[in-house]
């Protein structure tokens, strides 16, 4: 079937190309909102690990006493146009009107402006004029060459071979390798030491001539949803958990799971950005008891779309106790060098 695609994906190859070429050329326009734009987005369609990225750019910028406002487009949310998903006091939807990952952003940084809109250049300037915001994070943003940017980070997962991977619609590249030139640092998610070896990686690294850092997860903390209580490290060990997500890596986040030294003794699929009803927590429960489970575990993902609609929380109920992990990014090479790009872009000096 990918080999009957191939003809398309090197007809979308050449659209794209064109595209590019015509913003290099000025043919095609970026615009500018008056404060600097730090882009944080990927090469291939599918979970890559951007969102804790740009979750420790957010960190980054906030600890930098700047008011920073994240930028998406609000994948799967019913709202259209622009929508303010926080002011930075108060988060003013939930993931159904605003999307699950802005809502999770919002949540985590209650100091951080969150805007969403198709057209990311008025969600930016909504940011800059009505909220005061004076340095915009730009989630998903590499294809998005309307809005410009000072610094564009693209994330690429380590585990996907990009020499490998065809273009869409035959695989799940979003643009040729030449577009790699364009990026001022590149961040190689789940890499697990610090060395290149012989990997593909380090092969594509001569081509794109640019920063580069090495990135993993762990996780932060596991939470019990309806008290906001973390487990302590003990019972993360002791308990028997099973797994549910909707997320583009399902089998990643089981694996991180296990790695951190839990027992994992059954898990549940769903689609990606999926909406929970009543009958898949019911079924979540039902695999739970069947596989003697003490405790469900999801995603911070997934737990703010459950609490879209919050009567699904109470179907879980106090003998099956919903928890959520907490993902953060531990940047294993190149950090000293991540932060001062970031430091040098907040005081306009990456252009």
């Amino acid at each position: 079937m990918r080999f009957l695609l191939l003809p398309f994906s090197w007809l979308y190859g050449l659209v794209m190309f064109c595209r590019n070429k015509a913003f290099d050329l000025g043919v095609l326009r970026s615009e500018s909102v008056g404060v600097p734009v730090i882009s944080v987005g990927n090469m291939t369609m599918g979970g890559t690990g951007k969102t804790p990225l740009v979750e420790y750019t957010v960190q980054r910028c906030l600890f930098k006493d700047r008011q920073v406002a994240v930028v998406s487009r609000g994948y799967g949310r019913a709202s259209t146009g622009v929508l303010v998903v926080s002011d930075g006091k108060s988060v003013l939807a939930n993931a159904v009107q605003g999307g699950d990952e802005p809502v999770q952003i919002a949540g985590r940084f209650p100091d951080a402006r969150v805007v969403v809109g198709e057209r990311r250049v008025d969600a930016a300037r909504t940011a800059v004029t009505r909220l005061n915001a004076d340095v915009i994070v730009l989630d998903d943003g590499f294809q998005h060459r309307y809005l410009r940017r000072n610094l564009d980070i693209v994330v690429v997962d380590s585990r996907r071979n990009l020499l490998d991977t065809p273009l869409i619609p035959a695989g799940e590249r979003r643009e040729p390798l030449s577009a790699m030139r364009r990026a001022s640092c590149v961040a190689l998610s789940r890499v697990d030491d610090a060395e290149d070896g012989q990997t593909w990686w380090g092969r594509l690294a001569e081509m794109w001539q640019v920063p580069t850092i090495h990135y993993r997860y762990k996780v932060s903390r596991v939470v019990r949803a309806k008290t906001n209580v973390a487990l302590p490290p003990n019972e993360l060990r002791t308990k028997r958990f099973f797994l549910f997500s909707g997320i583009g890596d399902h089998a990643g986040f089981v694996g991180q799971m296990r790695r951190e030294g839990m027992l994992v003794v059954g898990d549940m699929r769903f689609p990606d950005h999926h909406t929970f009803s009543e009958e898949d927590v019911k079924a979540i429960v039902k695999r739970m008891v069947d596989a003697g489970a003490d405790s469900v575990l999801t995603t911070e993902k997934d737990f703010v779309r459950l609490t879209a609609g919050s009567a699904l929380l109470d179907v879980f109920g106090a003998q099956h106790p919903l928890h959520y992990a907490e993902i953060a990014v531990e940047i294993v090479r190149g950090k000293e060098m991540f932060d001062s790009m970031i430091d040098r872009c907040l005081e306009g000096e990456v252009a």
